[in-house]
């Protein structure tokens, strides 16, 4: 839909990211008659959510359950079906500015110094978008696959944890939006071979950025969180012990979709492990890294995860060091202290100090407060931090941080942000777990639709008139 085609009788809101946050409060606001514009700068929409199969505490995807209209489709598949929300893959917020003619700047709200393209629609922002080149068009692409098949370049996927290949130009990863093959530019040599054989005339090799501008009343940021570099850890041979994961790449290995089809199997030679060590806090809590913080959802997810590879293979013994567990979420403790009873399931107090290669074996000697011990297979719960666009993206929208990179909450608390109008949510914030996350959107939801009844506008009073606390809530 573009811009032109977007109803003008309906508020507008910009959610800037679309994983489980961002689609969650996308959702509850359209719901309540808002029209969403849902952005994000990957290829596909889902963020994080695409790599996970299993959520504690039910070990099930259940992730449909965070949307407002039950039952429901996946989240992804929802937001493209809404009629009231457009998802922009391939997309960045650029610039958001304010307009001096507003209804919002007689309620006391700060203007902002760097207006300089207004209009006379009454919408509170004008945001310009920067559209990157997908180069597959989505509604041509049938995924036959004819392109990846004559692709002479490969990469590591990265929806499978870089644990397999996959070609230049690649399928769309499980439940991904829009479905349709993505092209990664940096890897793609531009030979033309995927132009040639496709037989929709789908892919533009020749494709350029282009930018445009929305009107939005209110602004919903939720970029998400990237992982911990494992590398910076050096002591903990990621990628220098082939046996050496982080606990995404172990995620999807457990994931039937993933590479090795749900099996637990050592990197190296394809052996199922006997015995597995998991290291908690690696790249969280750690003050010579910088990152004095805690994650808060590693704990859990080595939880669940010690618990699914312990259904697939039974016989495995697995050790869990950690400085402490924190299982502060509802259902938490009962979820944590079952998998801690497990056979052959150890929490031990104390943390690994090296983790090395053995010769020949490519088994793992891991340095531990009781001595050298060795392990088949290693898994690392690394950290969560402030996702890499996020300082960018902070500066466009004009909100502040805190000393970390997270977005710091505004003067009227969680959800708001340093400036008004504009939302946060999700781990772009001081971490939080799934559970949390679909809080924090439907709060934000709500806190976005209150304001935009303050506003006050013929449009606003038509569309919504008192439906806010009828439309948004959480049942939990």
């Amino acid at each position: 839909m573009t811009n032109e085609q977007t109803p003008i009788n309906k508020p507008q809101v910009l959610v800037a990211g679309a994983g489980l946050a961002g689609v969650t409060a996308a959702h509850h606001l359209a719901e309540w008659g808002a029209q969403v514009h849902l952005v994000d700068i990957a290829p596909y929409i889902g963020g994080a959510f695409l790599f996970v199969d299993h959520t504690f505490t039910t070990d099930s995807c259940g992730l449909c359950i965070a949307l407002p209209r039950q039952p429901s489709y996946c989240p992804t598949i929802a937001s493209e079906l809404h009629p009231h929300i457009t998802p922009f893959p391939c997309t960045r917020l650029v610039a958001l500015e304010e307009q001096t003619d507003h209804p919002s700047k007689s309620l006391g709200h700060r203007p902002s110094t760097s207006s300089t393209r207004l209009s006379r629609s009454g919408h509170c922002f004008v945001a310009t978008l920067r559209r990157e080149p997908c180069y597959v068009e989505a509604d041509l692409c049938d995924n036959c696959g004819a392109c990846a098949a004559v692709c002479p370049v490969t990469r590591p996927n990265p929806y499978d944890g870089e644990l397999s290949m996959q070609t230049a130009i690649y399928a769309p990863p499980l439940c991904a939006v829009p479905l349709a093959y993505g092209l990664d530019p940096e890897t793609c040599t531009r030979c033309g071979a995927c132009v040639e054989v496709c037989p929709h005339g789908a892919i533009d090799l020749e494709a350029t950025p282009v930018e445009e501008q929305i009107e939005a009343d209110a602004v919903v940021l939720a970029p998400g969180f990237a992982f911990f570099d494992a590398t910076h850890a050096a002591e903990y041979g990621w990628t220098r012990c082939p046996n050496v994961l982080t606990n995404l790449q172990f995620e999807r290995m457990l994931s039937r979709p993933g590479p090795t089809g749900g099996r637990v199997l050592r990197p190296s030679d394809g052996e199922v492990p006997r015995r597995l060590a998991f290291i908690h806090c690696v790249g969280s809590r750690n003050e010579s890294l910088g990152r004095p913080y805690c994650s808060t959802s590693c704990c859990m997810i080595t939880a669940k995860q010690v618990g699914l590879a312990k259904e697939i293979v039974p016989e495995a013994e697995m050790t869990v060091f950690t400085m402490d567990v924190r299982a502060a979420g509802k259902g938490y403790e009962r979820y944590f202290q079952r998998v801690a009873a497990l056979p052959g399931v150890e929490y031990r107090r104390g943390m690994v100090s090296a983790v090395q290669n053995v010769p020949g074996t490519q088994n793992l000697r891991l340095l531990t407060p009781d001595g050298e011990e060795e392990y088949d297979l290693v898994v690392l719960a690394v950290g969560l931090g402030p996702v890499g666009g996020l300082q960018q993206l902070a500066t466009c929208a004009g909100v502040a941080l805190d000393e970390h990179g997270f977005v710091l909450p505004g003067r009227d608390g969680p959800g708001t942000t340093s400036r008004p109008g504009v939302f946060a949510i999700g781990a772009n914030l001081p971490h939080v777990d799934v559970p949390e996350t679909v809080t924090q959107a439907t709060g934000a939801a709500a806190l976005a639709a209150r304001l935009l009844v303050q506003y006050g506008s013929d449009k606003t009073s038509e569309v919504f008139g008192q439906a806010v606390e009828s439309k948004i809530g959480l049942k939990l």
